[in-house]
C-alpha cells in the first residue's frame, strides 16, 4: 500500500472514529444530561408529581434494555447506518412530541422511542462499526467514542438555557441536533470492504499472524450465546458496576449534605465525578488493550470497593477527589463492556450479543439505587447502604474473575475440538 493509500485510510477510520463520537455524544448525552434539569418544568407541563415525572426515565431505560436484543438482532443482519439514522429520526420525532405534548401517557411513549434512539444511535451502532473497522486497539478506540463530553456539558446548558427559553423551545432544539445529525450518519460505511478498504490493525503480533483475535468466530446463534457462562459473568458484574454508578448519581448529594456540604458543592461532587470520567474513559480504554477488558474490569471493581468504603471516611475537598476517582473507575464501564463482549464474540455477534446483556442488567438498573435508598432509611445513615455496595462490587470482581476461567475453559474445549 503507497503512502497516500494508508493516508487515505487513516482518514476514514479517523472519520467513522469521530462520527461514532458525535453519535454516542449525542444520544446518551443529551438525554441523560437533560432529563434531570427538566424534572420541575415537566412537572408544571404535565402536572403530575415529581415521582410520576421520574417514570419517563424508568420508561426510556426499559425500552432501551428491553428492545437491545431484537434491535441487536436487526443490526447484525442489516446496515447498521441505516438503523443509526432511523434512530437519529425517531429521536428528533420523540423530543418534538415531549415539546408539544400535554399529556404525560403520551409523554411516555416518546421517552420509549428516545430509548430506542439511544440504543440504535448511542449504544449498539458505534460499537458494531469499531468492530467492523478495527482489529486491535478496540478498547482505546471505544474509549475515545464513548467519552462523555456531552453526558458533562449538558446538565449545565440546559439549566442555563430554561433562564432563557421555555421548556418546549429547548426540546424542540435538542431535536433539531438529531435532524442535523442525520446528514453526518451518511457518511458511516457498515463494512471497509464496501469501499475496498481493510480493517485497521496495529497490534503487531496479530499482524505477523495476519488474523483478528476474534476472527475466526462464526455468527452465533442465540442459544449459543446465552449458554455461554462467561456472558452471563460479565453481564451480572456490568450490572453490579452499572447499578453502583446510578445509585452515585442518585444518592451522591443527599450524602455530601450529611457530610455538611451545601447543594451547590454537592452538585460540584456531580461535576467532578463526570469530568474525570472523560479521562477515565480514555485510560481505561489504554489499560484494557494491554491486560484484556475483563481485566481492567477485575480492577475497577476492586478499587471502586475500596473507593465506596473509603468515602464514608473523608470529609470536605477529599470527597471532590473520592468522586472524581469514581467517575474515572465507573464511567468506561460501558466501554469495557463492550469490549469484553467483543472479545469473547467477536464482530459478527457483538450487535446482538450486547442488546442480550443490557436487557439481563436492566434489573441492576432500576433496583440498585432504590435499595440503596431503602438501606438508607431502615438504617438511618448511609453507612450500611454504602459498605453494601462496597461488598456488591467485590462479587463483581469474582463474577469477572468466573468469567476469565470460564472463557479459557471454553477456548481450551474449542482448540481440542478443532484438533480432533
Amino acid at each position: 500500500m503507497t503512502a497516500s493509500a494508508r493516508a487515505g485510510s487513516r482518514r476514514i477510520f479517523v472519520r467513522i472514529v469521530l462520527i461514532c463520537c458525535v453519535a454516542q455524544n449525542c444520544a446518551l448525552g443529551l438525554a441523560y444530561g437533560s432529563f434531570g434539569p427538566l424534572v420541575t418544568a415537566n412537572e408544571l407541563r404535565f402536572h403530575v408529581s415529581r415521582a410520576v415525572v421520574s417514570t419517563g426515565m424508568s420508561v426510556l431505560l426499559l425500552a432501551l434494555a428491553g428492545l437491545s436484543p431484537v434491535l441487536g438482532g436487526i443490526l447484525q443482519r442489516n446496515s447498521i447506518r441505516n438503523g443509526m439514522i432511523f434512530g437519529a429520526a425517531l429521536s428528533a420525532f420523540a423530543y418534538w412530541g415531549l415539546a408539544v405534548l400535554t399529556s404525560f401517557a403520551a409523554a411516555l411513549v416518546m421517552y420509549g422511542l428516545i430509548g430506542i434512539g439511544v440504543c440504535l444511535v448511542g449504544i449498539l451502532g458505534p460499537l458494531a462499526l469499531i468492530n467492523r473497522w478495527f482489529l486491535s486497539d478496540r478498547a482505546k478506540i471505544l474509549g475515545v467514542v464513548n467519552l462523555p463530553i456531552c453526558l458533562f456539558l449538558t446538565p449545565a446548558a440546559v439549566g442555563w438555557l430554561l433562564s432563557l427559553y421555555t421548556r418546549g423551545a429547548i426540546l424542540a432544539g435538542i431535536g433539531a441536533i438529531f435532524l442535523l445529525l442525520i446528514p453526518l450518519l451518511w457518511f458511516l460505511v457498515d463494512r471497509p470492504e464496501q469501499i475496498g478498504r481493510l480493517p485497521l490493525q496495529t497490534d503487531a503480533s496479530d499482524t505477523a499472524r495476519g488474523i483478528d483475535k476474534a476472527a475466526d468466530v462464526p455468527v452465533l446463534s442465540t442459544r449459543a450465546i446465552l449458554r455461554n457462562p462467561a456472558f452471563w459473568f460479565i453481564s451480572f458484574a456490568v450490572g453490579i458496576l452499572t447499578g453502583s454508578a446510578t445509585a452515585f448519581v442518585v444518592h451522591a448529594i443527599p450524602f455530601s449534605m450529611g457530610k455538611l456540604m451545601s447543594l451547590r458543592e454537592g452538585s460540584t461532587l456531580l461535576s467532578a465525578y463526570a469530568f474525570a470520567g472523560i479521562f477515565g474513559s480514555l485510560l481505561m480504554g489504554w489499560i484494557a488493550d494491554r491486560v484484556g477488558p475483563p481485566k481492567t474490569l477485575i480492577l475497577t471493581s476492586l478499587c471502586l470497593a475500596l473507593l465506596w468504603f473509603g468515602i464514608l471516611h473523608v470529609s470536605g475537598s477529599q470527597l471532590y477527589g473520592i468522586a472524581a476517582v469514581i467517575g474515572i473507575c465507573s464511567i468506561p464501564t460501558g466501554t469495557l463492556h463492550g469490549a469484553a463482549l467483543s472479545e469473547l464474540f467477536g464482530a459478527m455477534n457483538i450487535s446482538r450479543a450486547m442488546g442480550f446483556s443490557y436487557t439481563v442488567k436492566l434489573p441492576f438498573l432500576l433496583v440498585f439505587s432504590p435499595f440503596v435508598g431503602l438501606l438508607f432509611e431502615r438504617s438511618g445513615s448511609y453507612n450500611l447502604p454504602f459498605m453494601a455496595t462496597s461488598g456488591s462490587l467485590v462479587i463483581a470482581g469474582a463474577f469477572l474473575a468466573l468469567s476469565l476461567l470460564a472463557a479459557r475453559k471454553q477456548h481450551r474445549t474449542s482448540q481440542s475440538a478443532a484438533l480432533s
